[in-house]
């Protein structure tokens, strides 16, 4: 009997300890979207964007294989093309989801994150000026297949920028 009001007092305790601990999981722990931080992300983005770059928006999650299997690909492509501006759309909890969503209407690319906010890993090339979503690639992990959207890209945004003759 001793053992058994031990073995219960045990019980409660644990039971009682990890009830007290916060949980990391991102549905029972309450979120700061941090809107200071979220402006100055924007106001960044915003700032390189007016600068005519053009726009590889990513749809993305900390837990999707398919963003962390395209990741290398897309470094390289910022790293190999100067006017390209990487816009990454997280959407891995509903507080980021929902900053994701601001930044998205922020910079006129509302219309691609609507459509493709559930398609994690999916990559859109979008001509600033006008907002024409060029390509939009899923799950693409190879360098040359990118290439020829960002050079269209970039012979649209330069036809934009032209005066009329």
């Amino acid at each position: 009997m001793f053992r058994k009001i031990i073995l219960f007092f045990i019980l409660i305790s644990f039971v009682e300890m990890t009830m007290s601990t916060s949980s990391h999981a991102f549905f029972f722990k309450k979120h700061k979207t941090g809107s200071k931080q979220v402006a100055k992300n924007v106001e960044k983005i915003e700032q390189k964007v007016g600068a005519k770059k053009i726009v590889l928006a990513e749809i993305y999650a900390s837990w999707c294989p398919g963003c962390k299997n395209i990741q290398p690909t897309l470094d390289l492509l910022v790293k190999d093309f100067s006017q390209i501006e990487l816009v990454q759309l997280d959407v891995s909890t509903p507080s980021k989801a929902e900053a994701s969503q601001k930044l998205a209407k922020d910079l006129k690319i509302i219309d691609f994150y609507n459509v493709n906010k559930s398609k994690t890993a999916t990559v859109g090339i979008i001509v600033p000026t006008s907002g024409e979503v060029v390509s939009v690639l899923h799950n693409e992990n190879s360098e040359e297949v990118y290439k020829p959207f960002i050079q269209d890209a970039q012979a649209k945004e330069k036809e934009l920028q032209l005066p009329p003759s």
